[in-house]
């Protein structure tokens, strides 16, 4: 396949991944669901009261969605949902084409490219999050971006250099300020760059710096407004909770196969945490949910065991509970998740998908993996990460001439 065939097909892709998006949130543009109340920060801040929610400025979500939605607020008025829907969209899009460029500086074939743009477009879990207010789409954009800048050539054989190793951390940094759980996966990268053969420490360097850089100001906005030097957000705490608390285990780690927490017990148990963190402070407040589903673990160990297992079952689901979702969605979602996760076994199984820089991409799944094996989690969690699952997937389409030029040292920044 020529590169200008390549080229036809990806734009073909794009175009049909975005009309695919456009139809998902076409039926309900008009009732768009914001469950985290990012809607809310936005308008905030587009009143001038900074990050706030009811009239309290706040680090319990992370800033960038809705700083980013906010210019989108003001400016469309009463048709925000069509202003954020097509927001939705264009990151979409975007989404797609980075993942065709980022497989092609994997070494990637232009088939297993399109491929893997293929898997990105048209991929459930990551779709249907496009249809609400909420950061896996934005986060999806960020991480492909990331991985795109960090596998940047000069040219086809010569390495990346130090401008883009900074570019790439202040990326994953925005990606931490959409989705603070990717923090892990970007640690992971940064830890991964240090077993390159012949690194150099400049290229670390960079990257750290841009990573820190970007998370500064969030950090000392927090200390300031909230009491503490938060990095992320204030709602861990309570998502470790969530997963992790009498009443959870009795009613789903014990419960029926499938089960979907809800109903009178979850809501009793928010009423007593609403209770007990009465007065407190944002961070007093995370300090003691968390610590609260720590004493649960230490005093509980098979259980939390369990739990956790149980967790990373979600987090790689087949298909959407179906206490939730019809059975032709989660059937639709079976019937195409099965050859993507195979596909993503014979990319892991190449060699050159451990090396620099592709390894970043198994960097970004497994931190991801990690957290949702202990804090709240379902399907839709693994939203942000299916590009970089995308880009293993194709990566047994290596072509020929990069997978013998891998058993070669390489020559890196």
């Amino acid at each position: 396949m020529t590169f200008k065939q390549s080229r036809a097909g990806l734009l073909v892709i794009v175009l049909t991944g975005m009309l695919f998006r456009a139809g998902l949130l076409a039926p309900r543009i008009r009732s768009m669901e914001d469950p985290d109340n990012y809607l809310p920060m936005a308008r905030s801040i587009v009143e001038g009261h900074g990050l706030a929610f009811n009239g309290r400025l706040t680090a319990y979500r992370p800033p960038l969605y809705p700083i980013l939605i906010a210019p989108i607020l003001a400016i469309s008025g009463e048709f925000w949902p069509i202003g954020i829907a097509t927001f939705q969209i264009l990151l979409g899009g975007a989404t797609i084409a980075l993942t065709w460029i980022s497989a092609r500086s994997w070494g990637i074939s232009h088939l297993g490219s399109l491929l893997a743009s293929i898997l990105v477009a048209f991929d459930p879990v990551l779709a249907v999050q496009s249809r609400s207010v909420m950061t896996e789409t934005l986060a999806a954009a960020l991480v492909t971006f990331s991985l795109t800048v960090l596998a940047y050539k000069r040219d086809r054989s010569g390495p990346s250099t130090g401008i883009h190793f900074f570019v790439a951390g202040i990326s994953f940094g925005l990606c931490v300020l959409c989705r603070p759980s990717l923090l892990p996966g970007v640690g992971c990268v940064l830890l991964a760059r240090l077993f390159v053969p012949r690194f150099g420490w400049s290229s670390l360097t960079a990257l750290a710096l841009g990573v820190g850089i970007t998370l500064s100001p969030w950090s000392i906005r927090n200390f300031m407004v909230v009491g503490g030097p938060i990095v992320t957000t204030t709602h861990g705490g309570y998502t470790l909770a969530l997963a992790n608390n009498p009443a959870y285990y009795a009613d789903v780690l014990d419960g029926p196969p499938n089960a979907v927490w809800s109903g009178p017990n979850q809501q009793a148990w928010w009423n007593d945490v609403n209770e007990r963190t009465q007065g407190m402070s944002e961070p007093e407040a995370d300090r003691f949910l968390r610590n609260s589903a720590l004493r649960l673990a230490v005093s509980r160990p098979f259980d939390f065991l369990r739990a956790s297992l149980a967790r990373l079952g979600r987090f790689w689901g087949l298909a959407p509970s179906g206490e939730v979702y019809p059975w032709p969605m989660r059937v639709a979602t079976c019937l195409w998740t099965i050859p993507f996760w195979l596909a993503v076994g014979v990319g892991l199984s190449r060699r050159t998908t451990w090396e620099w820089p592709n390894i970043s991409g198994i960097c970004m799944v497994f931190g991801l993996m990690v957290v949702h094996a202990f804090y709240w989690t379902d399907l839709r969690m693994r939203a942000p990460i299916v590009p970089a699952l995308a880009l293993i997937a194709a990566s047994a389409w290596i072509e020929p001439s990069r997978e013998a030029a891998s058993v070669a040292p390489k020559s890196t920044v």
